[in-house]
């Protein structure tokens, strides 16, 4: 059983939910950190979503959370999230040029 501290970032299109991380096959994910910045001259609403493998229901970590020009928050608030194999993280603004900072280690299950 290997474990791997990675991170991804994303600054997608305003107003497009955007695929930020599945977690692969074998494995299990432990969601350390989340940032969003935004970086937009203008207040945006941020959403954050987990589906579940499952039953691909959509879970809000976030729903359309007002953020303000300059801003930066941490979803998780120092209390990781826990996501199994298959599970996804999506993410959407309705401004461009808000940057998804995640930070997470993966558990190879095998």
């Amino acid at each position: 059983m290997a474990n791997k501290y990675l991170r991804k970032v994303v600054i997608p299109s305003a107003a497009t939910e955007t695929d930020l991380y599945t977690v692969p096959a074998a494995n299990a994910s432990i969601l350390s950190s989340l940032r969003i910045t935004n970086a937009n001259a203008s207040r945006g609403t941020v959403t954050v979503s987990q589906y579940s493998a499952l039953d691909a229901a959509e879970h809000f970590l976030l729903k359309s959370y007002s953020i303000a020009t300059s801003t930066t928050l941490d979803v998780f608030n120092g209390v990781p999230c826990i996501l199994m194999e298959g599970d996804k993280i999506t993410v959407e603004s309705s401004v461009a040029t808000t940057h998804f900072y995640l930070s997470y280690l993966e558990v190879d299950r095998n």
